[in-house]
């Protein structure tokens, strides 16, 4: 398992940067550098089910396990979704997603840190270069 940490600079304060994470249609704006027409379903809270999905609702399951707005959220990834049906994947036990929002003066810094199953660390590394430019580029 290997991390994917990223730093980013939005040109907006933590308030707006949250927004860009828990907001599902300015989400879909920037996850579309992962898979065109990623969604998420489900309701961003503390000990919620949410589902990362593509336009066909395959993708993953997790749980939030850390959320204080516009400051942290952790989610921790149980199973995937395939053809409809909800699969428990073990391997996924240690896969988390975290990210952190720091002020700095009107901007803010977004921490990313995503724990990454090695052969799909190159692959999502660059994913997440692209989706970075579109938060800075949305976060203006």
């Amino acid at each position: 398992m290997k991390h994917i940490k990223k730093k980013f600079t939005l040109e907006c304060g933590p308030k707006e940067a949250w927004q860009l994470v828990v907001d599902r249609s300015k989400y879909e704006k920037w996850t579309a550098a992962f898979h065109e027409g990623s969604t998420y379903t489900g309701e961003m809270g503390l000990n919620e089910t949410v589902n990362f999905v593509d336009p066909d609702g395959n993708g993953l399951v997790s749980k939030v396990v850390v959320f204080e707005p516009e400051k942290e959220i952790k989610f921790a990834f149980l199973g995937e979704i395939n053809d409809g049906k909800y699969v428990e994947v073990a391997a996924f036990a240690d896969m988390l997603e975290h990210y952190i929002f720091e002020p700095v003066g009107d901007q803010t810094r977004m921490l990313v840190d995503v724990a990454m199953d090695d052969q799909y660390y190159d692959m999502m590394n660059e994913m997440w270069d692209r989706a970075g430019i579109e938060l800075v580029r949305l976060s203006k």
